[in-house]
């Protein structure tokens, strides 16, 4: 079992700009564009107050370049306790001859990755996916609530620091985010 698949699909509405509900075209961290690199976009959302839908409460893409240069600010400390966390995770599981099996794909855009629940069960989420130009190039990953408090564990007090730097720097930090950090 491993975390990622390689596979080439167009890229799903739910990763969308939602400002011009386009694919992202450049980086949110440095403002250049991704040309033929690798790269991610998270969006987060939270249960209305109704809880009769979601709203998005922050996203961002970041290319390769500023995505390594984030892993080098992330501490030694947190650094090793997310890899032993993603090692104890297990990743996704992959079918066997997958090259012939079809992927529900809409499976991964609505269920936690770490806990089988249906984003319906959840107060929150963020979907994580990973794109080269305009294809979707490994499969998306959502995360619940509980996954994403049990992760924000794991980090240190200067990699939570940092984070608040950046969602800062790349859009107002949302009030379920400060809560976590």
């Amino acid at each position: 079992m491993h975390f990622f698949f390689n596979f080439n699909e167009d890229i799903p509405e739910q990763f969308y700009s939602e400002q011009d509900k386009q694919p992202h075209s450049e980086c949110s961290v440095c403002g250049n564009g991704f040309g033929i690199g690798h790269y991610f976009v998270e969006k987060a959302f939270q249960k209305t107050h109704d809880k009769s839908s979601y709203e998005l409460t922050f996203e961002y893409a970041i290319c390769e370049r500023c995505k390594t240069d984030m892993m080098h600010s992330i501490s030694k400390e947190s650094m090793k306790h997310i890899q032993e966390f993603a090692m104890k995770m297990g990743g996704m599981p992959v079918p066997e001859n997958s090259n012939e099996v079809e992927i529900d794909l809409n499976q991964y855009l609505t269920t936690c990755i770490a806990t089988g629940k249906s984003i319906d069960e959840l107060e929150e989420y963020h979907l994580v996916g990973i794109f080269k130009g305009n294809k979707m190039v490994q499969l998306p990953m959502l995360y619940g609530e509980s996954f994403i408090e049990e992760y924000s564990e794991l980090l240190s007090e200067e990699t939570k620091g940092f984070f608040v730097d950046f969602f800062n720097n790349i859009t107002l930090l949302p009030p379920t985010l400060a809560k976590i950090l």
